[in-house]
């Protein structure tokens, strides 16, 4: 472990291949803070871009060893060149005893990728300190759309108190969604949920290629449909280390689907969605410019059908055709997300690359 006496900080490194291991140690077992969960570890040990001599993290502790700041990296792969790309995943200081830890970990992480990091979510804060490091930021806008009230789940979030309320606040969802909920579909617009690509939609992703910036393939949806980063049924371990995690962990229910969507027996999209609490996102989809009219469509039915109270997009055409069905929801956000990438990916064509809402760990959660 490298020492800096002048912080009084020691830095531990975390391999992909020591992930699994490092979270059945002592250590983390009696961790203050923990820095990943089983499942991530687990998840992170899958990843079919990893290699297990890849640093998946970098612990600050200070000389009681306590965790006062930790920083993530997730190995990934792009179209943009054959040279291995990076994500940072999580960037956690703790606010009394580590403020001095927060660069030192930051420059770490910048010397173990050797700067082939690609930065999606960021805070404006993050994005300011990453824009100064010499990365070139911007931003991408989404959309999210509510279809039912959903009461129950978001105003507990907000207010503690009203938790004990669930009840309540669920029957009042119940009245407001039998009042006012859209349930119009189209049902001559077809959608299938499938496990893998078949040939068909391998051949039909082919066009789509050119303009993907992380590779869309059976390799890829196995490892983020199979390795989830969330769990819905904690047991006392987990409910445990969920308290001491600073991240999202547990949750009611979790799913991650891929869409076949036709029309008159024509494949028109490829879509995957991950629905969260009766709370869905599209983190990758495929469609021609012209069909998106059909795919919105088809995504609703699949919305209905499961009873989805919101949908969130980050798909510039699915944007598009939303603010013209204003009255198929009942209310609208608008949202956006920070974005980084070093500026040797401007000569590598990055700009006519599409960042989907997936894209990093973003479709784990």
């Amino acid at each position: 472990m490298p020492k800096n006496k002048n912080l009084m900080m020691i830095f531990r490194e975390i391999k992909v291949g020591e992930l699994v291991d490092f979270v059945n140690t002592v250590f983390y077992k009696n961790a203050n803070i923990v820095p990943i969960t089983p499942q991530r570890a687990i998840s992170q040990a899958n990843n079919p871009y990893a290699q297990p001599n890849d640093v998946a993290l970098v612990l600050a502790l200070n000389n009681k060893e306590e965790i006062i700041g930790f920083i993530g990296i997730l190995p990934g792969k792009t179209t943009l060149t054959d040279e291995r790309f990076f994500w940072n995943s999580c960037w956690w200081i703790d606010p009394e005893k580590g403020k001095t830890a927060a660069m030192p970990l930051f420059y770490s992480m910048l010397k173990l990728t050797k700067s082939n990091l690609i930065f999606f979510d960021l805070t404006p804060h993050t994005a300011s300190i990453v824009a100064k490091m010499g990365f070139i930021t911007d931003k991408i806008t989404g959309t999210k759309v509510f279809l039912r009230f959903n009461l129950n789940q978001i105003l507990p979030k907000k207010y503690a108190f009203l938790k004990m309320m669930k009840p309540i606040l669920k029957f009042f969802d119940s009245c407001l969604n039998a009042m006012f909920a859209k349930k119009s579909a189209k049902k001559e617009l077809n959608y299938q949920v499938v496990k893998q690509l078949d040939t068909s939609m391998e051949a039909f992703l082919n066009k789509f290629k050119p303009t993907m910036l992380t590779p869309f393939d059976n390799t890829f949806f196995t490892w983020i449909s199979n390795y989830s980063w969330l769990t819905t049924q904690p047991n006392e371990f987990e409910t445990a280390i969920a308290k001491k995690y600073y991240f999202s962990y547990v949750t009611q229910s979790f799913v991650v689907e891929l869409l076949k969507i036709t029309n008159q027996n024509e494949l028109i999209a490829i879509v995957v969605v991950t629905c969260r609490d009766s709370e869905m996102k599209i983190p990758y989809c495929f469609f021609d410019d012209n069909a998106t009219e059909k795919v919105l469509e088809a995504i609703f039915n699949y919305a209905y059908d499961k009873k989805i109270t919101t949908i969130t997009t980050f798909h510039s055409k699915l944007e598009e055709e939303l603010k013209l069905k204003k009255n198929t929801v009942l209310f609208t956000k608008q949202l956006v997300k920070h974005i980084g990438y070093p500026k040797k990916c401007d000569a590598l064509s990055i700009a006519t690359k599409l960042f989907q809402d997936g894209e990093g760990d973003a479709v784990f959660t």
